[in-house]
């Protein structure tokens, strides 16, 4: 019996398009400085901090912070902050 378990722990490449416009400034470069020095900590941080404010941005501009949390998201990926993930059976 032949059994297989799937290795894939490369990021998911998908297009987000996070509305930038409703946020602070500088907010997307500091994600990717943070990133790009694998600031996992730092990407947490503003990872939590944007997710509490979800209903104050809904009120004020229509739309949640799924995007940007999900662009966060791929950078702490892309920067290895999850580490690698195994099961056993």
């Amino acid at each position: 019996m032949v059994s297989s378990c799937s290795t894939d722990t490369a990021p998911r490449q998908t297009t987000i398009t996070v509305p930038w416009r409703d946020y602070e400034p500088a907010l997307q470069s500091k994600i990717d400085a943070m990133a790009a020095a694998k600031d996992c900590q730092g990407l947490l941080i503003q990872f939590n901090e944007i997710g509490g404010t979800n209903l104050a941005v809904r009120n004020q501009f229509g739309h949640g912070n799924e995007e940007i949390l999900q662009y966060i998201d791929g950078k702490e990926r892309a920067a290895g902050c999850f580490g690698v993930v195994t099961t056993t059976s």
